[in-house]
């Protein structure tokens, strides 16, 4: 018995060679995909795209709660900034020279943005801590400004500067930092990077 075989109709065939061709395409790609695992940026090449400094730089991000626990018992030397403020990655790239200088191979870098907008609980813990170092503006707010450092020892703060963090005027960054005040800016973070390593001063 003769049985006749059913003729595809033209949709059929449509769906067919469609088919082929995805499969054949799915191949192609699969075959040519990069399966290697993408490395993860460091904190150094994260701060070197926000602030344009080397990538040769000390720089580790830390939470506000890291760094509140760090003001409060810790010890460790601390940036604090923001990629938006025009006066940050100059005294990031002075403060990342010197640390090289001084051998020192990690500042903690404190983004403080979002956490002066919210004011929450670990930044007023910090303004707390940090009161008799902070400017009181005419209106009587009291915040911390950037740029910011400072250096802790067994919670005790040796050293603070936020020299640039208020300049008023038509003052541009360029004009500030002269060559001479980068190199005195220089020596003063390299003396107070001696205290704090326990060299005399």
């Amino acid at each position: 018995m003769n049985v006749k075989k059913k003729k595809m109709t033209l949709g059929q065939k449509i769906f067919y060679i469609l088919s082929f061709i995805f499969l054949i395409a799915a191949f192609i790609y699969l075959g040519t995909k990069d399966y290697t695992p993408k490395k993860k940026e460091s904190d150094a090449q994260i701060f070197t795209k926000e602030y344009g400094i080397t990538e040769d730089n000390v720089f580790t991000e830390r939470d506000s709660k890291t760094i509140l626990e760090l003001l409060n018992s810790g010890s460790g030397i601390i940036f604090v900034g923001f990629p938006e403020n025009k006066w940050s990655a100059s005294i990031a790239d002075i403060l990342n020279e010197s640390a090289k200088k001084m051998k020192i191979d990690t500042i903690y870098y404190y983004n403080l943005e979002q956490d002066r907008k919210e004011h929450n609980y670990y930044y007023e813990h910090m303004i707390e801590i940090l009161m008799p170092h902070l400017k009181v503006l005419d209106n009587e707010d009291v915040d911390i400004y950037a740029p910011t450092v400072l250096m802790v020892k067994n919670g005790e703060i040796i050293y603070y500067d936020d020299e640039t963090s208020m300049v008023m005027g038509n003052m541009t960054v360029a004009n500030y930092w002269t060559e001479s005040k980068k190199y005195q800016k220089g020596l003063e973070y390299m003396q107070a990077m001696n205290e704090f390593l326990g060299g005399s001063s």
